[in-house]
């Protein structure tokens, strides 16, 4: 038999009127025999409803081409081609009247407008990168599809169009203040804080807490959390006063077929711990089953239990994941917990745009300001090499912002670092005002002659923090109400822009940024300015 008669004998095979179903990659059974094809992807919506398209060549193209990425690469490939061939040439149907009533040639050249309208659209606005898989779709259904109207010519010039790659990294090297790292001392700690002094116990704030605790801990994508079990959490001691934790973590984008085929194991803090601890005891009493042709079918209880149930995993007649929550449910997790303490971004004013992105990107540029390897910090955030982390390296030392004392006082009405008490220093009742010992007296350390003194301090054993520094940020300070933290605030700062630049160390940098706040707050407060106001 000929090569062109293989060929044609394929075509004939794969004739989606003839075709009933296929198999994914992962082995999964998809039904094709309609125009809305499920594809076996339970962290997010995975239906592909074809009959959206009026014109059957393009139709054809685009099912033959879901075909060949969901049998050849995975059944996200398929989905994301969909996702960018939608919004790219689909979109444009109706404005270029891409119907069943033109002919093979009328198709082609409306088609090619399309695309050279994606192309002008993606160039204006600098991102040709996301037309790769639309380019790479029209050149191989001109290779292999010609007949429905894709011209091998114009294939040929599309070959030569230069395709930049997804500029990864661009929200990390711009620190864009909504989609950029978190500033880890003005927006990071408030949540943690908040996070720390959390103790509801709904079903639903436990599922937020338990996001935002893993996502800030490990940097994960918000797919990662979806495949997580309980099973996945395992106490390894049973150590009361030391405690281990480990936690197993689904791997994803390592080309495995199933997203659980690998594990990777990583160590809890228990404080990020007793949030998992408490999601899982809080579900201990819930049993999740579905009828599976007629037979009760019990399923293993993921982390996050999708209480709406997953519809994406139960059409693709994947039971095990049924319960499972998509991967923007986990966003939305996140968004919901600030949202619930309206936690204000003091560099934008507004409540702080989380995801689970900038948490990464906040987690990857801490560790490397505290000066990880680039190859440790690749296994953190679950790369399998290290190129793929150059981009925190770049912009280690130019993500921290140089930092006034109007900003500062700025700042102070949004964040809440000194929880002391303000005293007169005739005040009765102020704790150990009787010991010299715990009498605070601060010393700039550029002019020691210059000393303030600027409160007592209330703990009764020994302190094992900073004085003076450190005082500011512990409830047991009592700052006196007419002592003059203007000066305190005015040295920091100054201090602070001077490690700026001579060390060039984001780290010393951001060490007193805590610091600065709470004395800022305390200013403000003794002033007799509202730092809520």
């Amino acid at each position: 038999m000929s090569i062109s008669a293989i060929k044609v004998q394929e075509k004939i095979i794969h004739d989606p009127k003839t075709r009933t179903h296929f198999f994914t990659r992962e082995g999964n059974k998809v039904d094709v025999s309609g125009d809305s094809w499920i594809l076996p992807v339970v962290y997010r919506h995975s239906r592909l409803n074809f009959f959206k398209i009026k014109n059957d060549f393009l139709k054809r193209a685009i099912k033959e081409h879901v075909l060949d990425q969901a049998t050849r690469v995975s059944s996200h490939a398929g989905c994301v081609f969909w996702s960018d061939v939608s919004a790219l040439v689909i979109s444009r149907q109706e404005k270029f009247s891409l119907d069943n009533s033109l002919d093979i040639k009328e198709f082609e050249g409306r088609l090619i407008a399309i695309m050279e309208e994606a192309i002008n659209n993606a160039r204006s606005k600098n991102k040709l990168w996301v037309l790769y898989r639309t380019v790479r779709w029209y050149i191989w259904s001109a290779e292999n599809f010609s007949e429905l109207g894709f011209s091998k010519d114009y294939a040929k010039e599309l070959m030569r169009l230069e395709i930049p790659g997804n500029p990864k990294g661009e929200a990390v090297r711009q620190a864009e203040h909504n989609s950029g790292p978190l500033h880890r001392v003005l927006e990071l700690q408030p949540i943690i804080e908040a996070l720390k002094q959390d103790d509801s116990k709904e079903y639903d704030h436990l599922q937020q807490k338990a996001a935002l605790a893993l996502s800030i801990a490990f940097g994960r994508n918000p797919a990662n959390l979806t495949f997580l079990k309980e099973k996945d959490f395992l106490e390894i001691t049973s150590d009361s006063v030391m405690p281990c934790y480990i936690l197993k973590i689904p791997r994803i984008k390592k080309r495995q077929l199933n997203s659980r085929d690998d594990l990777q194991e990583e160590y809890l803090e228990p404080e990020i711990a007793k949030h998992v601890l408490n999601l899982i005891e809080a579900s201990k009493e819930t049993k999740l089953t579905i009828e599976v042709g007629g037979e009760v079918k019990e399923i293993e209880k993921p982390l996050f239990i999708n209480k709406s149930i997953n519809k994406s995993a139960v059409d693709s007649k994947n039971w095990n994941d049924a319960f499972n929550m998509w991967a923007s449910q986990i966003t939305e997790l996140l968004k919901s917990f600030i949202k619930r303490h309206n936690i204000i971004s003091p560099i934008t004013g507004e409540l702080i745009k989380i995801t689970t992105r900038r948490l990464r990107y906040t987690l990857a540029t801490g560790l490397v300001a505290e000066g990880i390897s680039r190859a440790e910090l690749a296994r953190i955030l679950d790369h399998s090499d290290t190129q793929h982390v150059h981009v925190y390296f770049e912009v280690a030392n130019q993500i921290v912002e140089h930092l006034d004392k109007a900003m500062a006082k700025g700042f102070s009405k949004y964040l809440n670092f000194f929880k002391g008490n303000i005293i007169d220093e005739n005040d009765k009742g102020v704790v150990n005002a009787e010991r010299e010992d715990k009498h605070l007296i601060y010393i700039d350390e550029h002019n020691p002659k210059e000393q303030v003194n600027i409160g007592v301090c209330g703990e009764s054993s020994v302190c094992h923090l900073d004085p003076p520094y450190s005082c500011y940020l512990c409830p047991k300070f009592q700052p006196y109400r007419h002592a003059d933290h203007e000066h305190v605030l005015d040295c920091l700062l100054a201090n602070r822009e001077e490690r700026l630049e001579k060390y060039e160390n984001a780290r010393l940098g951001i060490q007193l940024d805590e610091v600065i706040a709470a004395v800022a707050q305390v200013a403000t407060l003794c002033s007799g300015g509202d730092v809520n106001a």
